[in-house]
């Protein structure tokens, strides 16, 4: 559960917030969300982020969210995803005592974590920007940053801000794409070599860096995301984008059992020259 006594100014970097979520220190005053939420954000951010940020937007954001909880049964219809995850790779965040940041989590269900998104809908705990948390220094027992560092424009100022705000000794885990298609939300700036996760996370201790999709899983995915190039599944006519999708859809039926092939691929020395998505590990 969020301590609201540990939230900090990103205006004036640090100044201590009463009640009313005004700054102590530089009189910065901000605001709560429908939700409750308070919206900590610099006025750049705020600026970047007014899509998301607009009530109207935000209303049809959280009927989106609410619509695929309650579509169950259309999921069971869809084909399944090309994603075999390397059982090697760190489990998901799972719930345990102590304070822990999802950063990015609009949607999900995280009630063991302090959700922190851009997205102002409900679940979501604080609305920030990543890269200026408004998070006391060494508050958290760990933190999850799970396929988020490609929307942003600085990663490695997010980073930073991870270090700063994990206890010491505590540990981040981080899911980046390597070799994936263009994915916006809102939009898409990255993708992370192994070196480049190696030079990001220099500062920490005890950094383990694996495949957590592989090969196989890249080779699909492109496929699925040209198969709906020629074919669009959204848009268009009515008649023609549901004739697409059962096209598309069927393939990706016939197509699902080759992930498998990362079950040998994955254990290949040389497997991370095409990994789908890399995770990182590493302790404060």
């Amino acid at each position: 559960m969020l301590d609201e006594r540990q939230l900090r100014c990103v205006e004036c970097c640090g100044g201590e917030l009463n009640s009313e979520l005004a700054c102590r220190r530089c009189g910065k005053q901000y605001e709560r969300a429908a939700t409750g939420a308070p919206i900590l954000m610099t006025a750049e951010d705020r600026q970047w982020y007014r899509v998301l940020l607009d009530s109207e937007n935000g209303g049809r954001m959280q009927a989106s969210y609410e619509a695929r909880r309650n579509e169950n049964w259309r999921r069971k219809l869809r084909p399944p995803e090309p994603v075999y995850v390397n059982p090697l790779a760190p489990a998901l965040p799972a719930p345990k005592p102590g304070t822990h940041l999802w950063i990015g989590g609009a949607g999900l269900d995280l009630p063991a974590f302090i959700n922190l998104d851009v997205a102002p809908v409900a679940g979501v705990d604080v609305v920030a920007n990543a890269a200026h948390m408004p998070f006391a220094t060494a508050y958290f027992d760990s933190v999850a940053c799970l396929a988020l560092l490609e929307h942003v424009p600085d990663p490695d100022r997010v980073v930073a801000e991870i270090f700063r705000v994990l206890r010491p000794g505590s540990e981040v885990q981080v899911v980046v794409p390597f070799c994936h298609p263009y994915h916006a939300y809102p939009a898409d700036f990255s993708r992370f070599s192994r070196e480049r996760l190696a030079a990001m996370f220099a500062g920490f201790a005890n950094v383990e860096i694996g495949i957590r999709t592989g090969p196989t899983v890249t080779m699909l995915t492109f496929l699925i995301y040209y198969l709906k190039l020629i074919m669009p599944v959204h848009g268009g006519s009515w008649i023609r984008g549901n004739l697409n999708r059962v096209v598309v859809g069927g393939i990706c039926w016939m197509i699902a059992p080759l992930k498998y092939l990362d079950v040998w691929l994955n254990r290949l020395p040389n497997a991370y020259v095409l990994a789908n998505h890399l995770y990182v590990l590493a302790r404060r």
